[in-house]
């Protein structure tokens, strides 16, 4: 009963967010990304078809991962401090439901959503293009339980472990007084710092094992450290939707300040915490692989830039909900890719400096033009 309830409430929110049509619009787009771009890996490329399998468990996989860092979000929720959406499960408080039940049933309707919007496009796709697909669709379903009970697990020992708020507290955190609000209140949300991580972790593997463990990737292994440099930059993304979970526009109302002043408060926290993770993922990558460390953190912190600035364009102070838009989505997979599969390309080949830098410049340009017009 709770768990229908909960799900009728998120459709409702949901459906009135985005007036039904761009919500269900999501997975369509992923559905005829998925079909056109398994089309062309067993009709256009020398590709084995089992190489589609192994992209759709992988992604099944650490979908499962990614879903699991609800379990920072269920705790939270509890503690009634991610706004409305989580009145029923903060209810607990004062009707006579179990608050480990309202849990499970948050944990399970988030589960449901992942699997309607992502995997059960992916698997449609996939079929649709070859029977072959079937079994590992079955395995990719499989692997994201797997992948969500591991994350759900890590979560849930992250927000028992003791945290030291004198490591990071308003008065050592070096960034303007609003933009260090967004900071604390991620880093005394349940999880820390550490989910950030986590995150990116959880996209990061999914780029390691694709690049050691699916042929058709193997060419990113051609210059290993700046194929890697691209990758991270995109998804310190991450960072500002985590920054935007804990608050919303209308919580500064009685505050004189406009949107543009909240919104820039917000990407300068994001500049600051992406370049701060940014550099110890090179740095481990630099002893794994060798190569032109200097280059491959131009490279990662350009690209955070460019794609943190066009995520702020696009999603302004709510991310996490815009971005499950399909026409905004659609337009942030364009803009993003124009400059970074080119990149991802030219790093991926014995390519001199210059080549590559005549590439960052402009995205260095244009993310600064769309970062002071989004402000103005």
């Amino acid at each position: 009963m709770i768990l229908k309830r909960m799900l009728k409430e998120e459709w409702r929110t949901q459906s009135k967010l985005y007036k039904g049509r761009y919500l269900a619009a999501l997975p369509v787009v992923i559905f005829l990304l998925t079909y056109f771009g398994a089309q062309m890996v067993t009709n256009f490329s020398t590709a084995p078809v089992t190489d589609l399998g192994l992209l759709i468990m992988a992604f099944g996989f650490f979908t499962g991962l990614a879903a699991g860092s609800i379990g920072f979000n269920s705790n939270d929720a509890a503690k009634n401090v991610l706004g409305d959406a989580n009145f029923l499960i903060f209810s607990s408080r004062t009707l006579p439901i179990r608050k480990s039940s309202l849990v499970a049933s948050f944990l399970v309707k988030d589960m449901l959503f992942y699997l309607g919007l992502y995997l059960f496009p992916v698997a449609l796709a996939v079929n649709l293009v070859s029977s072959e697909m079937l079994i590992y669709s079955v395995y990719m379903g499989l692997l994201f339980a797997t992948g969500l009970t591991l994350s759900l697990i890590t979560a849930s020992t992250a927000v028992r472990l003791p945290t030291r708020e004198s490591i990071l507290n308003y008065d050592n955190v070096p960034i303007p007084p609003l933009a260090r609000k967004s900071v604390l209140d991620v880093s005394r949300s349940s999880g820390g710092l550490f989910k950030i991580l986590m995150s990116m972790f959880v996209l990061l593997g999914l780029y390691w094992y694709i690049v050691n463990y699916v042929p058709i990737a193997s060419y990113l292994l051609t210059n290993p450290l700046l194929s890697f440099s691209v990758i991270l930059g995109m998804m310190s993304v991450t960072v500002y939707n985590w920054l935007n979970t804990y608050d919303s526009e209308s919580d500064y109302t009685h505050l004189p300040l406009t949107e543009s002043e909240l919104l820039k408060s917000k990407f300068q926290a994001f500049k600051v915490i992406a370049a701060i993770t940014i550099v110890p993922f090179i740095l481990v990558s630099y002893l794994l692989y060798g190569g032109n460390i200097l280059l491959a953190l131009t490279i990662a912190l350009v690209t955070a830039y460019y794609v943190g600035a066009v995520t702020m364009y696009e999603a302004g102070l709510n991310p996490n909900e815009r971005m499950i838009e399909g026409w905004t989505f659609s337009k942030f997979l364009v803009i993003v890719n124009i400059f970074v599969i080119p990149l991802l390309a030219l790093t991926s080949l014995q390519t001199d400096f210059l080549t590559i830098l005549g590439l960052l410049i402009p995205m260095l340009v244009i993310g600064k033009l769309i970062e002071t017009f989004r402000f103005e």
